[in-house]
Formats: C-alpha cells, sequence, structure tokens
C-alpha cells in the first residue's frame, strides 16, 4: 500500500507541475515578478499531499536563523525534499541549477522564469566568474541563494566533499551564509520513489559571517552542517566524534 501511495505522490509531482506550467503561464508572461510566489504556492501544496498521500512531514528547527535579507543558503543534499521545503521556506529564494535541467520541456521554462540561476559545470572558470557575478547581484537585492555544496545526492551517513563553488560565492559576495541541516533521505528515498513515513527534521542553524578565507569558510561550513545532521547522530544522540564543532 506505501508503494502504491508513493507512485500515487510521483504522479501528482509530474501531473501538477504539469498543470501549473501550462496555466500559469499567461501570468507568468504577463508578470514574471509573480512567477516565484506561483512557484512556492506549488512548492508548499506539495508538502501537504506528501503528508496525506505517503505520511512524510516535517519539523523545523532553529526557526530564528531563517533568513529575509540577502543571504547564501547552504544546505546537504538527500532528495528532492529539501529543493522544495527551502523553496516554500525562503522568502525570496533563487536555486543555483545545471544548465542541463533547463532543457527539459516545460520544467526548465519554469526554473529559468523564476528566476532561477543556471551555471555550465563544463564552462571552467568563466562560467564560474559569470556564476559569482550573477549570484553577487541577486544578494544585494535581498534573495537567498540556494546552494547544495556537495554537488550531488548524499546517502544517509554518507559524507561527501563539499565543492569550492560555494567558497567563491561567500568570498566574492560578501554575504553571510546560513547553514541548513537535515536527514529527508531517511523516508524520501533516493534513488527510487518509496517514501517512507516519519518526520523529518530540518535544522537552521546560525549565520557564518563574511569576512573568512575559503578554507576556514569551507572547513566551518561542512562542520557545521555534519554536526547537526541527524543521520550523522549516534544512538542516545551523541554526534559522531569528527563532525562535532568548536562550540560544541
Amino acid at each position: 500500500m506505501q508503494h502504491i501511495r508513493s507512485i500515487t505522490f510521483m504522479v501528482y509531482i509530474a501531473v501538477s507541475m504539469a498543470i501549473a506550467s501550462i496555466f500559469a503561464a499567461p501570468v507568468v508572461l504577463a508578470a514574471p515578478h509573480k512567477a516565484r510566489g506561483i512557484a512556492q504556492t506549488w512548492s508548499r501544496v506539495t508538502l501537504r499531499v506528501l503528508k496525506f498521500l505517503t505520511g512524510v512531514s516535517y519539523k523545523i528547527e532553529g526557526v530564528e536563523n531563517i533568513p529575509t535579507n540577502g543571504v547564501i543558503v547552504a544546505a546537504n543534499h538527500q532528495s528532492q525534499w529539501e529543493t522544495i521545503a527551502l523553496y516554500a521556506l525562503l522568502p525570496k529564494p533563487v536555486v543555483i541549477l545545471k544548465t542541463e535541467l533547463l532543457r527539459i520541456p516545460l520544467y526548465g521554462w519554469w526554473m529559468k522564469r523564476v528566476g532561477n540561476i543556471a551555471v555550465d559545470r563544463k564552462g571552467g572558470a568563466k562560467a564560474l566568474r559569470a556564476l559569482r557575478t550573477k549570484t553577487a547581484e541577486r544578494l544585494a537585492q535581498g534573495e537567498q541563494i540556494l546552494v547544495f555544496p556537495e554537488g550531488t545526492r548524499s546517502a544517509i551517513g554518507e559524507r561527501l566533499p563539499y565543492h569550492s563553488g560555494v567558497a567563491g560565492i561567500y568570498t566574492h559576495s560578501g554575504a553571510p551564509c546560513v547553514p541548513v541541516a537535515h536527514n529527508s533521505g531517511e523516508f524520501w528515498r533516493y534513488p527510487g520513489i518509496d517514501k517512507t513515513p516519519g518526520e523529518i527534521t530540518m535544522r537552521f542553524l546560525p549565520a557564518i559571517a563574511p569576512g573568512l578565507g575559503r578554507k576556514e569558510f569551507l572547513r566551518q561550513l561542512q562542520s557545521a552542517i555534519e554536526g547537526a545532521r541527524p543521520d550523522l547522530a549516534l544512538p542516545g544522540g551523541n554526534l559522531v566524534e569528527e563532525t562535532r564543532t568548536s562550540d560544541d
């Protein structure tokens, strides 16, 4: 039964996104500034449908750390859930995504219209410079740049190296960075479509102030996220030793 519920939810994702893209297109073309609001509404509704169909809910810790100004938001990546959730929770989210995603019919058009930033991973130094310039401009406008430093989805309990691109954005823009940790992969399985009933925990952590060097920033970012990831906790609530931050 749970497998059928999971399939039903994924069908909902595809159908609702197609319907929203088609029927909202005239509004977006006439008033582009409304595109993000429509996408955020879809994200919030989708989280409710997820809970109703599959029993996957969530709780937020560190609500006081959710930014309202121009900051970088860096989260670990385990499933599609955190992309939807962060887009619903942040006031002015901007997602950095691969250019390949813009080629997907309807979805790619929508991702571009809502103001996300595409990066060509094969573009070398030129593409990285363009990315830093674009993100700095959007941060100055009070938007939140959403990045996944691992660059790909990680499995439950897995640690991946953090890419230096987020450090480049941080040092170039002079903006603070809010780390976010969660355990979505325990309930939204990847790969596959199965959803396991339960409650995802998402933790917004205190911001890392601007002004650090690249290496120190990456060290603090990875230490903060991995020290707060629920899936890296040992039984009894003790964190794995090597993930502790200096403040623990």
